[in-house]
């Protein structure tokens, strides 16, 4: 899929809110960066540092729990991305805000996809995050490489999704959002 034909789409899409969201979860926000390379768009994605207390050696996208100082919840993507990954928030522009998700750690999350210009240098905050990859956008969005099981937790079922890339799993809340974002550009 190229920018231009992302664009369209994403144009198409209005964030609404999540039904299920109590009005006690946490905010937060995170970033989906894109970076368009020789081979097409792709997603920035971390692995959260296995100190960490909570979701250790996830794979996640950059971004936390809002701050009060923050301006507004693309702000907290972005001073987040700054924090763990060194992304210069002046590099990042804004595509568009996905429906807000609830965590199984109470959060209120909301995703924002950014597109990085240039060829920024990050650089990792070794007490959040581990490693850094990329994956190409177009293998995220095919629904065909998204496994689903259902997890029945604390008296609710859970649809539990799962995307494998090069020997990782990606699953959680990132892979809830990257699936949820797939279906509606796929629509």
């Amino acid at each position: 899929m190229t920018l231009d034909e992302l664009k369209t789409r994403i144009n198409l899409l209005t964030p609404g809110l999540d039904p299920h969201l109590p009005s006690h979860a946490f905010p937060a926000a995170v970033l989906m960066p894109l970076l368009q390379t020789g081979q097409g768009l792709e997603l920035v994605l971390t692995r959260r540092s296995r100190h960490l207390r909570h979701h250790p050696g996830q794979v996640s996208f950059p971004g936390g729990r809002a701050d009060a100082t923050d301006t507004s919840l693309w702000h907290t993507a972005l001073r987040e991305s700054w924090e763990e990954i060194g992304l210069l928030p002046e590099l990042c522009q804004p595509l568009a805000q996905l429906q807000a998700q609830h965590t199984i750690s109470g959060f209120a999350l909301t995703p924002f996809i950014g597109l990085i210009e240039g060829h920024p240098q990050f650089k990792l905050n070794p007490a959040e995050v581990d490693e850094l990859f990329q994956v190409p956008l177009d293998y995220l969005l095919d629904l065909r490489h998204h496994h689903l099981y259902q997890l029945r937790r604390q008296g609710r079922t859970h649809e539990v999704v799962f995307i494998r890339w090069q020997g990782l799993w990606i699953w959680g809340i990132t892979a809830t959002v990257i699936h949820q974002f797939a279906q509606q550009i796929a629509r």
